[in-house]
């Protein structure tokens, strides 16, 4: 027996509003007031609704798209990821649907009914953390979904990833062995990435004598990099070293350092977290984690299409990440 879905006429009889109104909250129209999208929200959990019909026939057609969520396209470690999920997928038939999230809960809820309308048959998401309602509707409707960009063994979801908080007590290690005792830990905001508090943690895991770590959260770009670190050197002018939790992050500390009259490495340390393309290439070559974004996205990849075609479990799975010594980390002898 089909399951009956909701529509929209029913999500307006619900609420009270318009199909317009319904349509506008669907779409993600942001002139619709937050109140009111809960409202209509709400009533699609409540009803079922999704809006394409084309979503109602999942369990028995087989679209062969996959999606996948990422908060930006802005980091090419992003496009890394993105583009080996792709090729691993059309090497079987399968077809990739993407969309950003830009960090943000309700937008990602929005895409994910989008693409569930669309026909997708698995959902990829980035880190752990979601919006309720989406994680119910995903389950509610048997529609396989995995965590990327973490690790944890303990998630009733399969994580694909690495350790964000081992990864970044490793790099304050190697500041510290380094000679530096006085570091500046750069990051992105802790409240929209779940992967940016793993970071901030594992630094503050990282227990050493005389060690003394100060933390500055910015946004997470190359202005908010110099915004940061410029913060930093009027706050600590004492700190030798810089840890910055996104490669694009130490690119604006470089320019800052620039800015003030000061050499990267010479006068302070600087170590990024990703490996991004050109991080070998500036003055002087940058010391950071190599994230294994390539890797992550194949493996992904072939879990969903092995369970989609073979019943195969969806399972967790660790990538180990390096650091990868450049230029831009000066040893200090005490």
């Amino acid at each position: 027996m089909t399951k009956a879905y909701g529509s929209i006429r029913d999500v307006a009889k619900a609420t009270g509003l318009s199909i317009a109104t319904i349509s506008r909250v669907m779409n993600g129209n942001k002139s619709v007031s937050p109140k009111t999208r809960e409202r209509v929200l709400t009533a699609c959990e409540e009803l079922d609704y999704l809006p394409n019909p084309a979503a109602r026939a999942l369990s028995t057609s087989k679209s062969k798209t996959i999606a996948a969520i990422i908060p930006t396209i802005g980091h090419s470690v992003f496009a890394k990821y993105v583009a080996a999920i792709e090729n691993c997928l059309s090497e079987h038939g399968y077809s990739l649907v993407l969309a950003i999230s830009n960090s943000d809960p309700d937008e990602e809820l929005v895409a994910t009914r989008k693409l569930l309308g669309m026909g997708a048959q698995a959902f990829i998401l980035t880190g752990a953390v979601h919006n309720k309602m989406l994680l119910e509707l995903l389950t509610r409707r048997d529609v396989p979904h995995v965590f990327t960009s973490i690790w944890d063994p303990q998630n009733s979801q399969p994580t694909i990833g690495y350790d964000n908080r081992g990864l970044a007590t490793e790099a304050v290690n190697f500041l510290a062995d380094k000679g530096h005792r006085y570091i500046s830990v750069i990051h992105g905001s802790t409240d929209e990435s779940d992967r940016m508090l793993a970071r901030v943690m594992g630094a503050k895991d990282a227990v050493r004598q005389n060690l003394r770590l100060t933390f500055h959260e910015t946004e997470l770009s190359v202005a908010g990099g110099k915004a940061a670190v410029r913060a930093s050197l009027n706050q600590h002018a004492e700190n030798t070293a810089i840890l910055c939790f996104s490669d694009v992050l130490a690119l604006g500390a470089y320019f800052c350092l620039q800015d003030e009259g000061k050499k990267v490495a010479e006068d302070v340390s600087v170590m990024g977290f990703d490996n991004l393309d050109w991080s070998s290439d500036i003055t002087p070559p940058l010391t950071t984690i190599n994230l294994p974004a390539a890797a992550m996205g194949r493996e992904v990849a072939t879990q969903i299409i092995r369970f989609l075609e073979k019943g195969d479990g969806l399972n967790h799975h660790f990538l180990s990440a390096e650091i990868v010594e450049r230029g831009s980390v000066k040893t200090i002898k005490h």
